[in-house]
């Protein structure tokens, strides 16, 4: 049974290296806030479509997805995931900044594009606390 004040994160991304630092940055920040707001939350992290589908939980309330994976690409993923996860919150980033590519995955029902520069770290950071903040909004409500 899902809490209220929990928060289940997944990040779904085919570079190791990429994956590893997009995870930690995530959990450095979100331990900074997590404390102060009064939430717990797990990350899960993925390299590959295979994986992250069969270990996804219908309680996930975020997801970030590299547009551009070895086995597919977030599109897919994305639809699944809604399948599952009504409620999840879907980030794709992508290295390659391409407006089409950006409109179709928020038309297709993502959260945010956000391309892979300098800023796509704390960007990532920035959005997942205002999803927790929205939600935790609501459940105070």
């Amino acid at each position: 049974m899902k809490t209220p004040n929990h928060f289940n994160v997944i990040v779904l991304e085919d570079s190791d290296f990429y994956n590893s630092i997009l995870t930690r940055q995530l959990q450095t920040y979100t331990d900074s806030i997590a404390v102060d707001k009064h939430f717990s939350y797990d990350i899960q992290s993925y390299t590959n479509i295979k994986d992250c589908i069969r270990n996804l939980k219908p309680e996930t309330d975020i997801a970030f997805l590299d547009y551009y994976l070895n086995d597919g690409n977030a599109l897919d993923v994305m639809k699944k995931i809604k399948q599952k996860c009504e409620n999840c919150k879907i980030i794709i980033l992508s290295q390659i900044k391409n407006i089409k590519t950006s409109l179709q995955t928020l038309n297709e029902g993502a959260s945010d594009f956000i391309c892979k520069d300098r800023h796509a770290l704390a960007r990532c950071c920035y959005i997942l606390e205002e999803i927790i903040n929205q939600r935790l909004r609501l459940g105070a409500q």
